[in-house]
């Protein structure tokens, strides 16, 4: 039963019993009043003293006594365990908040009822959860970034104490594997930049609306070569008519090129990266598919999280910084958008995005502020 509905209940039992004693009391009253009439009508020489006095009102102030006992008995035990009920969960709430720190994280209140503070007790369950979870991903990401930045802050040292020594000569040859790595750092930095912007609705976004195929079918001109070079066709399927988008096209270009660079990464040679686009009711959507090793069940759910990869044995030059699906997802939501993936081992993985056409410039305003 809620708490509230056991307190009104609380409330209407005592006031039922303050009736019931002012109830007798009245009829007290009224037959000592009565009872005094019709002893002076008779000549009896005993007025209201003796009548309040005597045996016939006795048992009626007896009673009164006892109900008002009674009352207050009742109204005390109530207010004990309604307090007590009240005051049992709210101290387990303030012991658990008071050791909720990030050591340890995992403490919960027990959850007993169904009334208004099992609620609270539920939402700050809800809350740890919540808490536990972010600051979990927190640590990873934290061992993420330190992991990415010792390998090329490992070679940018080596080299240079080559140097030093006299080991390598300072020449521009020398010099190219340091630019590589310092790029390299440059482009994590700012993938990380972004997609902690994105993900905290923080991104500025130049809202314009945005042609899809126009935008593919540069992308796909610039990439010819690349995979010419890997015997890969890009095999393009374009709706020419679709409605524009509203969103920025630069990071709508960044979605591309990611998708498209990470199939034209694992696709291997002789293979076939296909691009759609087309119109389905509110949304205009396009999808990356490749004839790649394809990705497990088990990968799959973890395809959008940061610095994750699917093949473990790939290094950090070869196997990418592990950001570009993330920072996929993110620019996409970020649009209003949403991005799924689909994949079979052997056969290939396809990767489908979904952008609104209405209500799209809407809510990237508010994303954006």
């Amino acid at each position: 039963m809620p708490l509230r509905t056991r307190l009104t209940w609380a409330f209407i039992g005592v006031a039922f019993m303050a009736l019931v004693l002012a109830f007798l009391g009245l009829n007290a009253g009224m037959y000592a009043s009565m009872m005094g009439m019709h002893r002076w009508s008779s000549g009896m020489m005993w007025g209201m003293d003796g009548i309040m006095g005597g045996s016939l009102l006795q048992p009626i102030i007896n009673w009164s006594l006892l109900s008002s006992l009674a009352a207050l008995v009742v109204a005390g035990l109530t207010g004990f365990l309604t307090a007590r009920r009240i005051a049992r969960p709210l101290v387990h709430l303030r012991d658990t908040a008071r050791g909720l720190d990030l050591r340890d994280l995992s403490r919960r209140v027990p959850v007993e009822g169904e009334d208004e503070i099992a609620d609270v007790a539920r939402a700050f369950n809800h809350m740890g959860d919540r808490l536990e979870r972010e600051e979990r991903v927190r640590r990873q990401l934290l061992a993420d970034v330190a992991h990415e930045l010792r390998h090329p802050l490992a070679v940018l040292q080596g080299r240079l104490e080559l140097m030093q020594d006299g080991v390598v000569a300072l020449d521009q040859e020398a010099l190219l594997p340091l630019q590589d790595e310092v790029i390299r750092l440059t482009r994590l930095v700012g993938d990380l930049r972004d997609l902690s912007l994105a993900e905290v609705g923080q991104l500025s976004l130049h809202v314009q609306p945005v042609s899809i195929p126009s935008l593919l079918e540069a992308l796909l001109i610039n990439l010819e070569p690349v995979a010419a070079a890997k015997k890969i066709a890009l095999e393009p399927d374009i709706a020419t008519d679709l409605p524009p988008v509203a969103g920025d096209p630069d990071r709508l270009r960044q979605v591309l090129v990611n998708l498209l660079a990470n199939a034209l990464q694992y696709t291997p040679e002789g293979g076939q990266v296909r691009v759609r686009a087309w119109n389905e009711g509110p949304e205009v959507r396009l999808s990356v598919c490749d004839t790649g090793p394809g990705i497990s069940p088990e990968d799959l759910p973890h395809l959008f999280e940061r610095f994750y990869r699917t093949d473990r044995s790939r290094s950090r030059a070869t196997g990418g910084s592990g950001l570009g699906l993330a920072i996929v997802r993110s620019l996409v939501e970020l649009h209003g958008g949403r991005v799924q993936a689909e994949s079979q081992v052997g056969k290939g993985t396809c990767i489908t995005v979904a952008l609104p056409l209405q209500a799209a410039g809407s809510t990237m305003k508010r994303a954006a502020r």
